[in-house]
Parts: C-alpha cells; structure tokens; sequence
C-alpha cells in the first residue's frame, strides 16, 4: 500500500533528482570528461587518455562544426571484453592521440541509454551480421554509422583508425553512400507498415511455428542448439503454456529437461546463488560470469511458473536462492535492486568462482575424491592458468546411487563444503556491483516475487513486491514521466520498456491483493505509454521519444528480455479483458496483428508475441473471485498454472466492470467468464476451474 509521505516524498525526490545530460561546449571536447560521472562503466574510463565525452544529443551539433567524425563506443560495467579493450586499447597514448585528433569520442552505457545502443546495434548487425559488446560504431558527423564492430586489439583498432581517417581525406563521398545505405537498412528494419484489417490466428500458425522452432531443441542438453547457451526464460514460459494447452507431453518433457539441467549446471552459482548470462559451451559448463538483474528476475518467474506444474522441490530451492542472492548482494539503501555485477575481479574473469588445487584440498577436506567426483574436476585439465570451476553432476540421482548415498547424506556435505568455500571466498576481492537503479528491471523483479508468492504463498514476498513497487513510484518519475535509470541524484529519461513493465508488475499486484489503486496504476501507466511513444506510421510504439537519433526504434524482438511492445499487446488485453472495453482489445489485437508475418517461421525470437497469439488462438477466460474471502481463495487457485486466464480478486462493491453487482456480503463466489458472459457463480474452487476444460484442478480444491 502507499504510505501517507508518498506525496511529499515524491515532491522532496523530484527536487533533489537532476538530469546527467551535462552541458557540453567545444572546450570541454578536449579533455577526458567522465570523471564526475555516476555511470560505474564511464568512470571506468575515466583515466583514459581519450578524450571521452558523455552521450548527449548536442555531439553531433559540435561534430559537423569541427568537421570531425565521431566515434561512439558502447558497452556496460560487468562487460568482461569491455574491460579489456579499456586496459589494453582506450589507455594507449598513440591511439588516444589519434582518436583525439581526428574524432569526436563518446563513451555510452548502454544501460544508461538503451535507446542509443539499439540504434547503432541495429547498425552493426545490418553491416556485420553480428553485434555484441564492447560496440564501436564510427559515424559522420550527423551520427550516421559508416563502420561498426565489436572487440578490437590495439592493432586492429589503430589500423580501422587510420583507413577511416584515409577515407575521409580522399573519398567523403563514399562515406557519405555507405552511411545513406546503413541509415535506409537500419529505417527499413524499425518501418512496420499498418495492417488494413486484423489478422486471423489459428492453432495451426502456432503448432506449425512450435514445430519448426522443436527442429533446433537440443534433445541432449535442452536449449536450442547452439554454441552458446543463453538462459532464455520467456521461451520455455511460451512452451510451458502452449504444452499445458494442448497437453503435449512431449514439449513439457522438453522444457521440464531443460530446467532440470539448467538448475543442476554451470549457469549458476551454486554457492551465493544467482545466475550466470550464460555458457561458452553447448553443455551449460562454462559461464560468462556477469549476473545481470533482468536475468535473475526473469528466472525467479519461471521457475515458480514451472514449480506451479511439475511441482519439483529443487524449483522452489532455486527460486529461494535466487532470491537470496538479490537480497544479499544486489539490494540498495532506497530497497531496490541494483543493475549488476561484474564477471571480473582484479581484472581477471571468473577469479572470485574458480579455486586451485590446494584450495579443493582444503575445501574438500578427506572426501577429495568425492569432490572431484561430484564437481566434475580433472586435475590435469584445469578451467584457466591452473583453476577450476565446481560444476555440478548434471545427473544427481545416478551419481548419489553409484556413491551409496541418499540425498539427505549427501546434502549435509555439500554444506560442509560450501561452508568451507565461503571461507576462501570472504578473503577475495568481490566482484564489483553496478549500483545504479534501473526502472524497467526492478518492475521485472516485482514481478518475479509475486510469481514467487503465488507459487509458494510466502507473506514476505508479497510485502516486499509492494514495497519495492511503491518505491519506484517515489523515485521512478520526473516531470510526470517515467525516467529509466538513477543514480546519486542524475537520472536518464524513460524508455517504452520502463512504461511495459511496470504497467505488468502493477496489474500483476492487483491481481494478488484486489487493491483496485494496481489496477488503476496500470492502465495509467498504459495510456501514457500510448501517448508518448506512439507511432503513427504503425499500430505499434517506438521505444524512445528520443527524436534526435539518425533513426526512430520500434523493438519487436523477445531477446534476453523481452519486447516492450509484446509486454504493451499483453496488457492492453487485460485491461480490455477487466473493463469490457474493446478499445484496449482493438489496440492490442492491431499490435500482434502487425507482427504476425515478420514472426512467421521464427517465433523462437518471439515468444511473448506467440503468448499473445495463444490468447486468441484458444479460449481465454477471466477468473473472478468476489467476496470477503476471496484473498484466500485466490491464493488456492493460484497455486496451479493458468494459461489464458487472468485471475481477479475483489472483497467489496467495485465499479470495475467484471466485479460490478457481483459482490454479496455473505458469500464469495467464483466467476468464470469469457467474452464479457459468465458461466454459473461457484463457491467451490474445483467446480468453478472445471469450466475451464484445459485446467487439471486439484482434487482437494
């Protein structure tokens, strides 16, 4: 609930909160001008020799005036290969004398600017048919990219210096027709043309795109089959829903795999909890050590979603230590969550998760066989420069049995060890946290908490999902718009992802606690998204009312977080849903219908935008729960996974159309309804849920 001080802190927040986009002059181009930054990655090179500027939008008015290209290097604070180009190329005197006579340089965070970075990562992919981090992107002086690339060696970025540089003395005009081509490609890609009438969903679009998406499942270690392997949680919350659908066993085999794997792998660790951006290898061993906030939030969601249908104990520990891991390492001052923390420590990756010989020994006590056993650990192969990492047995079960140990056994060592580890560790460096406060990822980690709540009917994670929200509604806003990211008092304007997830987590905290303020919050939130960042080329909106970049962005992609505007499509159709209003439905039906070809034959990428057609391929119902006990009520109910249904509670009169006249003071009665009728009134949880044919209910409901 909010507090009686909402308003005047608000009030006191807004007047202590300013704006990082410091003016920038001619003069101050020729000096490294990050040292008074917040952002934890500009101040990482702050002692360069480079001249680095901040992004602003002004750049580019001084570029053209000195009649100097501009190079604009891209990346974030726990980038392993960002802090390598910074110690090896950005502190080299010749280069930075080369780049800051010929160049105009801007350090961008891509998590400050988000918008910047998917301009110019866009770009890169168009040219390279690759991106990643560090970006650097080389643009004429209007910001139009004419060359793009990712990690370089001093060489190799001295070299791409100079031919630019050549280039520009002696063929400008080429410049300028590559630079034409990149812009056109890169508009072209973020052009989504309005359809004349909405499309018509099918099962079939969504089983013959299921089917060709199952052609790249890797049957051996789950996920896709790939090099890398990224966690990738709104694809297996897709296939979850889709498999309980349709009762397709085999893909619920499939997801339930990958899980198991994942919980049991390299991508998490298993000592502090949290999990890993990914593996190097196909076999989820080998990670990339960052943890980033989205990544733990997202996985907290699926694992108590997945928790909700395959009951699986270890679940349920996972999301716990998770959990845990944000509570102890990531959390605030102001009790939100910061960004991230750094895969490197003493500019070693992985030096605080790996341990050498004579520390296994130690940790491992008289059980060293044991520990090499279970941790997966070949004394003659170590990870790097004689380390070794503790990967788990991926099979527990067959390993217990062939050890003679019962799992109750085996957990009491593992304690002993893992106490033990914790002792070597308290003596290291940690890693370094990222402590500015993103909007759009904290929304997502109130939303995992109540997914959490709802799974394990935990009082604490309600009261913490609540708080945290009402937080970022203290110090989330500015000039009555959402900003995305803040930090000691300098914060950066919203971006469409901010507005998606909040909206999401304020729907999400109606739904648990019937508080109708939620549900208010949401479709405000909503509705201002809708007035900011709409396009009026399309039926969808653009990620940033940023007008000053060489291209507008409409991101429809489901990558490592997912789309803002599939998030938007979602929650217009719950609001339709809640309100009977077919305004929210026709924006929301126009918006998936807009994409509908673009994702044909690849909805791997978009599985959110697949959720979305899901609701409109089958059935989807509203679960209304209206009486004086209708918290408990929900709270059973919601124990159980609901695909295509958005369950409402309410204990008293409301005027939201789906509780109106439906309140009695003596009973709480359960509504299931579905295209603005309900079925017959149900005291009891099980004959009111079987109205739903695709739902198994619980006998003792």
């Amino acid at each position: 609930m909010l507090s009686n001080n909402y308003i005047k802190n608000s009030v006191i927040f807004s007047l202590l909160i300013m704006s990082c986009n410091n003016e920038i002059t001619i003069n101050s181009m020729e000096s490294n001008q990050l040292k008074n930054e917040t952002s934890l990655y500009l101040k990482q090179h702050a002692e360069n020799p480079v001249n680095w500027q901040r992004w602003s939008n002004s750049i580019f008015n001084f570029s053209g005036e000195l009649n100097k290209l501009v190079i604009v290097s891209i990346g974030y604070s726990s980038c392993h290969w960002c802090h390598v180009m910074e110690n090896e190329t950005f502190t080299d005197e010749m280069i930075a004398e080369l780049m800051n006579d010929n160049f105009i340089n801007v350090k961008v965070d891509r998590e400050e600017n988000p918008d910047v970075d998917q301009a110019y990562m866009t770009a890169s992919q168009l040219m390279t048919g690759m991106g990643g981090w560090p970006l650097n992107v080389i643009t004429l002086p209007d910001g139009s990219p004419i060359y793009a690339g990712t990690y370089h060696t001093n060489e190799q970025w001295f070299d791409i210096l100079n031919r630019i540089i050549r280039l520009k003395e002696t063929n400008y005009e080429g410049l300028e027709e590559i630079a034409d081509k990149v812009k056109k490609g890169v508009i072209d890609i973020n052009t989504i043309t309005k359809k004349n009438e909405e499309s018509e969903f099918d099962k079939d679009f969504l089983t013959r795109n299921t089917k060709i998406w199952s052609d790249k499942w890797d049957a051996n270690n789950g996920g896709d089959i790939a090099q890398q392997k990224f966690i990738s949680p709104s694809k297996y919350q897709y296939l979850i829903n889709y498999g309980s659908i349709y009762k397709d066993e085999q893909i619920l085999n499939y997801v339930k795999k990958t899980l198991d794997i994942i919980s049991n792998s390299g991508v998490i660790d298993i000592v502090e909890g949290g999990f890993y951006r990914y593996t190097i290898d196909p076999e989820w061993k080998i990670p990339h050590f960052e943890k980033m906030l989205y990544d733990q939030a997202q996985m907290i969601s699926l694992y108590s979603n997945a928790y909700k249908l395959f009951k699986t104990p270890e679940y349920k520990d996972l999301v716990y230590q998770t959990i845990n891991f944000l509570n102890n390492e990531m959390n605030s001052s102001n009790d939100l969550y910061y960004a991230a923390m750094d895969a490197d420590t003493d500019g070693e990756e992985g030096k605080y998760y790996s341990f050498n010989l004579n520390e296994i020994e130690l940790i491992a006590s008289e059980q060293t066989d044991l520990f090499y056993s279970y941790f997966n650990i070949d004394p003659d192969r170590p990870w790097d420069n004689n380390k070794f990492l503790l990967i788990p047995k991926r099979d527990l079960k067959s390993w217990l049995n062939s050890n003679s140990l019962n799992k109750n056994e085996f957990l009491k060592i593992k304690e002993n060890w893992i106490s033990e580890i914790l002792k070597i560790k308290s003596k290291r460096t940690k890693p370094r946290i990222d402590d500015k406060t993103i909007v759009s990822w904290n929304a997502l980690s109130i939303i995992g908490l109540i997914d959490a709540y709802e799974a394990f009917k935990d009082d604490l994670l309600l009261t913490q999902a609540e708080d945290k929200f009402n937080t970022l509604l203290k110090m989330g806003y500015k000039n009555n718009m959402l900003i995305h990211t803040f930090k000691d008092r300098q914060y950066q304007d919203g971006v469409l992802e901010d507005y998606a997830f909040l909206a999401k987590a304020a729907m999400r905290l109606f739904q648990t606690t019937g508080e109708e303020f939620y549900f208010n919050k949401s479709k405000e939130i909503i509705d201002d998204s809708i007035k900011y960042f709409k396009d009026e080329e399309s039926d969808l909106l653009l990620y940033t009312t940023n007008k000053d970049l060489f291209t507008k962005i409409i991101s429809i992609d489901d990558g490592v977080i997912p789309s803002s505007n599939s998030i938007i499509a979602e929650q217009l159709f719950n609001i339709g849903h809640i309100i009977f209003d077919d305004y929210y439905l026709d924006q929301s039906n126009k918006m998936v219908s807009s994409v509908k070809e673009i994702i044909d034959g690849s909805i791997n990428y978009y599985p959110v935008w697949a959720n979305n057609i899901l609701n409109r391929v089958e059935s989807f119902y509203e679960i209304a729960v209206i009486g004086s006990d209708s918290d408990f009520k929900t709270k059973l109910i919601s124990e159980q996974l609901l695909p295509n249904v958005i369950l409402v509670q309410s204990n008293s009169e409301s005027n939201i159309p789906l509780f109106m006249d439906r309140f009695f003071e003596d009973e709480t009665y359960i509504y299931v309804c579905q295209n603005k009728t309900c079925q017959r009134p149900e005291t009891s949880i099980k004959y009111a849920l079987e109205q739903i044919p695709y739902l198994k209910t619980n006998e003792k409901q």
